[in-house]
This record gives structure tokens, sequence and C-alpha cells, in this order.
């Protein structure tokens, strides 16, 4: 009862991508035991997405809990716990969760919608796919060590980009349109957050702008001024400039 108590504990301390990445681990090792019954197939295809999908709804989720080589699973954990530890140390625990599932969700459904083959689909690099995109988009400059070396965030984002890109125009991959559904996932939730970016005002416009704030400053400054001493303690410039801007109300 105690050792019950104590593994009790322990799970709580996981979190949620560590269950998420311990699920993947059972499943993958119950996928490779079904081989010892000839069950492989089946298996596979309960899990995996496919055009059949409302013979099957739930696996608009649990294909993303089985993968079918060991270093497509270690490949999956490793960026796993990058993206969601750089995402939580500014933003949170909450926020990762929702971007993974939200991208799982959403690179299905590319996947249903650009599949035209017998194709099937698993792995969890749609919701991988949204956590890289907002962490590009959040921190691009973000320094990653790999091995001795130092490399920022973008050139290595630019890097997985490119290949997928190569994916794209290529024959027979339709996988890659689930990534796709990820990255807008991502996408989406950045500029949810902090905005569309904005384009850039004509220079003239820029220029009145900071030439209206400056007035507006330097009355502020002024009438604070009057407040704490009184207007005598103005001096003659700053009045006469007082009252041109009173002028011109």
């Amino acid at each position: 009862m105690d050792i019950l108590g104590k593994l009790g504990i322990d799970l709580k301390k996981i979190d949620f991508f560590q269950k998420v990445i311990g699920i993947n681990i059972l499943v993958f090792l119950f996928f490779r035991f079904s081989y010892i019954f000839n069950y492989q197939s089946s298996f596979l295809k309960l899990f995996s997405l496919e055009n059949n999908f409302f013979e099957k709804p739930w696996s608009i989720i649990t294909y993303s809990f089985i993968h079918q080589g060991i270093f497509d699973l270690i490949f999956m954990a490793i960026l796993l716990i990058f993206t969601t530890n750089a995402i939580k140390n500014l933003l949170g625990e909450e926020l990762p969760k929702k971007l993974f599932a939200v991208g799982i969700l959403m690179g299905g459904i590319f996947f249903l919608f650009f599949n035209d083959s017998n194709g099937s689909l698993i792995g969890a690099s749609a919701g991988i796919s949204s956590l890289l995109l907002f962490l590009l988009l959040m921190s691009p400059d973000l320094s990653v060590k790999l091995f001795r070396f130092s490399i920022k965030y973008k050139y290595l984002m630019g890097l997985i980009l490119f290949m997928d890109f190569l994916k794209l125009i290529s024959p027979g991959e339709y996988g890659v349109y689930s990534h796709i559904g990820g990255y807008l996932a991502g996408m989406f939730y950045y500029f949810s957050l902090y905005g569309f970016p904005k384009l850039k005002a004509k220079p003239t416009t820029r220029k009145r702008y900071k030439h209206t704030y400056s007035k507006q400053s330097k009355v502020d400054k002024i009438l604070d001024k009057i407040s704490k001493s009184g207007y005598d303690s103005l001096n003659s410039e700053e009045k006469e400039f007082l009252f041109k801007q009173g002028g011109k109300k």
C-alpha cells in the first residue's frame, strides 16, 4: 500500500508532456509486441488517421500517439521537451498544452482535406509543428546548443521549413500537410496573443506624430511645474510656449 501511495505522488509530479511522451512509449512497445502475434497491421490501423475518418473518429487524436520507428519516437520526444520548456519558461504551462492539442487537430484536418490517396497519418509532428512555429515567432534569436555548437533557433527552424517545402513539392508526401496545419495553429495562437504586425506608417505621418507627441509632452511638463510651483515659476520661453498652444485650441 505504501509503494502504491509513493507511486501516486510521483505520478502527480509528472507534467502533461512527460505523460504524453510516456503514452507514446507505451503505445510503441505494444506496437512492437504485436509483431509476435502478427497483429501489427491491425494495431497500426486502429490508431492511424485515414480517409475513412467517420468509421473511427477517435483517430483524429490517437494518430499522434503512435510511431513506427524508434528514431521517430526519440526525435519527437526531444523536440517536444525543447519547445515546451522554452515556451513554459516565458508564458506558463497552459499555453503549450493548447498549442499542442490544436496543432494535432488542425494537422489531422489538413491531412484529411488534402490526402487523395489510401495513405494514413501517424505521429505527433503536427502538434510539434504548432509549438515550433509559435516559438519561432516569439523568440527567433533563441540560442540552441547542438553538441558543442550554438546556433540561433531561426536558422534551425529555417532548415526544418525548407525540408517541409521539399516534401510539399514531392509527389505522395501527404503527411506534410499535417505540418502545415500545425504551423497555422502556432501562427494563429501567436497573433491572437500579440496581434498582427502593423504596416509601417509613411515617414511624413510618423514625423508629424512624433512632433505632436513632443509638443504634448512639453505642455504636460509645464502644467506639472505650474501645479507644483505656480505660474510665476515659469520662465518667459515657457510662458510664451503655453500661450501659443492655448491660442491654437
